[in-house]
């Protein structure tokens, strides 16, 4: 550890919490060294490791908890009524959605494999004391699990947890094929314009792109390039991404894990938007995001360093650039910004004037023939 910090010292870099990513990008030219990874080498341009670097040495120098953004911070109070939809962050993109004893779970993934096994292609799999700890606090039901796309770190724990929740998952077709290559039996494979009914929930698929990383998506492929499962992060593809809208309880949630201004959110008001801020193309989408959404309240998501255990605690991502998140929401829209830490779940409080939403008796959930 003492290399990292003289490393520091002798490139003149201190110590900043939430520095903005453009305040340590000399590091890759500094850095800039290309080892050969038998194992993860292909287009996606795997055997680049200046982008592992760089995220070691600016995690070390940058990465911060909440610090003066903890007023944001939201919870509920011992006092809160239990009678709206309730959020739990459970870390990455990962949430909760609970109400009046239904749960839907989004992008969960616990297992937080660490930066060397993913930056020299070693075999990576689910860590089932880790997913047992941060299924504990869950919803001991759960409806379904919707998967925004196929990266390890929003899909590789899923086999494991529709297992435990006796739950189905709805997810792009790419992603339904790695859970299947991982011993999954079945899932719902879905495309942007599916709409799905579970209980109270209503469930609209959307169209998504992820953020580019250097200029392009990581471990961007449809298609599985090994026939057998998935056993290294590269295995691991983005496929289609998806967002969801979610209607429950008269309110609407706009979900996804980021993105690029060439794929906007619906030109619809929601309640609450969660929108993926990882990397710069989606802030650089936030502005128009917040025009067409005009959500009440937003909560930038995928804003935590997912390399490091729950049980750290949160922490900001090396490459998130939160200051210009609050500066773009204070500048663009009445959103009210809040963030969630993890486990700690907060009820989104009702409209004022709140739209009613009409069953349709047509399509009641009737497991998987009921749907359309």
């Amino acid at each position: 550890m003492e290399k990292f910090f003289s490393f520091r010292a002798a490139l003149g870099v201190r110590a900043r919490p939430r520095a903005p990513f453009r305040q340590s990008s000399h590091l890759v030219s500094v850095f800039h060294w290309h080892v050969p990874l038998p194992h993860s080498c292909n287009a996606d341009y795997s055997c680049q490791v200046p982008f592992f670097l760089l995220l070691i040495f600016s995690g070390q120098a940058f990465g911060a908890g909440f610090g003066s953004y903890a007023d944001l911070v939201v919870s509920d109070s011992p006092a809160t009524r239990h009678n709206g939809v309730r959020v739990t962050y459970l870390g990455t993109n990962g949430y909760q959605f609970e109400f009046k004893g239904h749960a839907l779970l989004v992008d969960p993934y616990f297992s937080r494999v660490d930066l060397l096994s993913v930056a020299f292609g070693s075999r990576i799999q689910p860590d089932s004391s880790r997913i047992a700890d941060g299924m504990r606090p869950l919803a001991s039901k759960v409806d379904a699990i919707l998967v925004t796309h196929g990266h390890f770190d929003h899909l590789l724990d899923v086999p494991i947890i529709m297992s435990k929740a006796h739950t189905r998952l709805i997810a792009s077709r790419s992603s339904i094929d790695l859970v299947k290559r991982a011993g999954v039996s079945s899932g719902d494979a879905v495309a942007p314009g599916h709409i799905r009914r579970i209980g109270p929930w209503k469930i609209r698929v959307l169209p998504a792109t992820h953020d580019r990383l250097f200029g392009k998506v990581p471990f961007d492929r449809h298609e599985q390039g090994s026939a057998g499962p998935p056993q290294r992060a590269s295995d691991w593809i983005c496929g289609e991404p998806l967002a969801f809208l979610i209607e429950i309880n008269g309110q609407r949630i706009y979900i996804d894990s980021g993105g690029t201004p060439a794929q906007l959110p619906p030109n619809q008001k929601v309640d609450l938007a969660i929108l993926g801020m990882a990397l710069p193309d989606s802030r650089v989408r936030l502005p128009a995001a917040l025009d067409r959404l005009q959500p009440r309240y937003l909560l930038p998501s995928h804003e935590d360093d997912f390399f490091l255990p729950l049980s750290d605690g949160f922490q900001f991502g090396p490459l998130t650039d939160f200051a210009r998140v609050q500066r773009d929401c204070a500048g663009a829209s009445r959103s009210r910004l809040i963030l969630l830490d993890y486990f700690r779940p907060w009820t989104l409080p009702a409209a004022v004037n709140p739209k009613p939403q009409a069953p349709d008796p047509k399509n009641r959930d009737r497991g998987l023939h009921g749907w359309h």
